[in-house]
């Protein structure tokens, strides 16, 4: 996918913006901006779906971190597959941490993993996953996509850019997407495969370093 070419100081001011909007008051120009990537205009240019993107992967945030502190025994950063710099469960910001030491060699007697397996996801993932998973699938209800392109318009509809969504092989003549949903270190990602009365969406992890292409990520057998 290309870069964006809006300045990303701005993107990363949305986006600020849209995770504390649960915890706290927002400005009106907030409102004003959030207002305006979502806005449901065809017209709109790839930046612009991009910011209203960004919103839809941030509405969630306080939820989420009530989620994580009720259901997982815990604060977030308690927890396993916690990233520094994600707000807490209180809505306050974490301490800095000190910089991280530089990592270390790679041995050459160990075969490196695979950056086109599927990787786990952390707590927060796991959250917004499920989420967006009900969201679309639940867009889809009751409604037969009779072709990969009626899947695509569906959920650019929903707010996801036509960069982020990938075609797939069909399941059993079914037509099956990949949308991508990585974004500043997340592993995210949605399968939606058509059935014959809506779709089945699964959250998945794929690695989030660069090259990595979200069609070629190689799922993990069902248990």
């Amino acid at each position: 996918m290309r870069s964006l070419s809006l300045p990303k100081s701005l993107l990363l001011a949305v986006l600020g913006c849209a995770v504390l909007a649960g915890c706290g008051a927002r400005s009106a120009t907030t409102d004003q901006a959030l207002a305006a990537a979502t806005a449901p205009d065809a017209s709109v240019s790839a930046e612009d779906q991009e910011l209203r993107f960004m919103e839809l992967l941030t509405r969630d945030v306080p939820r989420c971190n009530q989620y994580i502190a009720k259901d997982k025994g815990g604060l977030p950063e308690d927890l396993p597959g916690w990233e520094p710099g994600a707000p807490s469960a209180g809505g306050s910001t974490p301490v800095p941490l000190p910089d991280a030491p530089p990592p270390p060699e790679p041995d050459p007697d160990v075969t490196p993993p695979n950056r086109e397996e599927e990787v786990p996801l952390n707590a927060y993932e796991e959250c917004f996953g499920v989420d967006e998973a009900q969201r679309v699938g639940e867009a889809f209800k009751n409604t037969k996509a009779a072709d990969y392109q009626a899947m695509q318009k569906k959920l650019t509809e929903l707010g996801y850019p036509a960069p982020r969504i990938h075609r797939m092989p069909d399941h059993a003549g079914a037509p099956r997407a990949r949308v991508d949903l990585r974004m500043m270190g997340g592993r995210l990602a949605l399968e939606v495969t058509g059935t014959g009365h809506g779709v089945t969406v699964e959250a998945f992890g794929a690695s989030e370093e660069e090259g990595v292409n979200l069609v070629e990520v190689k799922r993990k057998p069902k248990p």
